[in-house]
């Protein structure tokens, strides 16, 4: 073997010095197999440091989304409809989201927006999707919230609101999937909010304490067909009157099937 014909390939390779005339002699057939390895372990380094590599994924393995006031670019331009974001927006941002035309989904996965920020999120004209993880909207940004009167789908796992807040939800005509999570939810009276939404069809609520009570109210909303309910606090009792009520729900206990969930075999 010529080992000084191979330390100087991945010299080259590394950076570390120039190579050294070798003789053009054919390599082996276990040093071919050796500067083929050596070769494509360098294209990769490469790669990486021109940064050819693409964007480094987020935790759930999908790429980290554009910068973004890119991203805003590409909705006034007509090119796309949803924005991403996945660090906390600043003013200027906030400020370039106001009235933004073509805008359908708005996910900030890191927030944060509070109730001067639901003022801005109403004026959203056709909005139909909103994700705001990590954002305390109180009574008073749900209320600005009922503005957006395209909006289908609402996720605010870390709500600040009460079931007053949800009460305002009723003004939005085409509402039809609710997540909501938060410390000042509990009670029957968060889910008789809930109960008066017209065209619901999907709820989650995360650690609501709802009760026995609570889900009797729900059994009145004829619309919903996804239920999902954790820490809820419900007695085997309650469940037993709610499906007799409403047989075809599809409902998930703390994560779980129900039992008598028509549908608990579908996965």
């Amino acid at each position: 073997m010529d080992i000084h014909r191979l330390q100087n390939f991945e010299q080259l390779v590394a950076g570390r010095g120039r190579a050294r005339s070798v003789s053009p002699a054919p390599l082996g057939p276990r040093i071919d197999r050796v500067a083929a390895l050596s070769l494509g372990l360098g294209a990769l380094v490469a790669a990486v440091s021109l940064g050819c590599s693409g964007p480094p994924p987020k935790p759930d393995g999908r790429p980290e989304p554009p910068p973004f006031a890119e991203q805003v670019r590409a909705v006034r331009a007509g090119r796309v409809t949803r924005i991403e974001a996945a660090a906390p927006l600043g003013p200027d941002d906030w400020e370039s989201l106001r009235g933004l035309a073509g805008l359908r989904v708005l996910v900030l996965d890191r927030g944060v927006a509070g109730d001067a920020e639901a003022e801005i999120l109403a004026t959203l004209p056709d909005i139909e999707r909103l994700v705001l993880r990590r954002s305390p909207v109180s009574d008073a940004g749900f209320s600005a919230l009922a503005g957006c009167r395209s909006l289908e789908d609402l996720n605010v796992p870390q709500a600040a609101c009460t079931a007053t807040g949800i009460d305002s939800l009723a003004a939005l005509p085409s509402l039809q999937n609710l997540r909501l999570g938060g410390p000042n939810l509990a009670g029957p009276d968060v889910a008789r909010a809930i109960a008066k939404l017209p065209g619901l069809r999907s709820l989650h609520l995360i650690d609501v304490a709802i009760g026995d009570e609570g889900l009797d109210a729900l059994a009145t909303l004829a619309t919903l067909g996804n239920l999902y309910l954790d820490g809820a606090g419900v007695s085997d009792a309650a469940w037993q009157r709610y499906f007799k009520a409403r047989p075809a729900v599809h409902a998930h206990i703390d994560q779980a099937h129900h039992d008598r969930d028509p549908r608990r075999g579908h996965d």
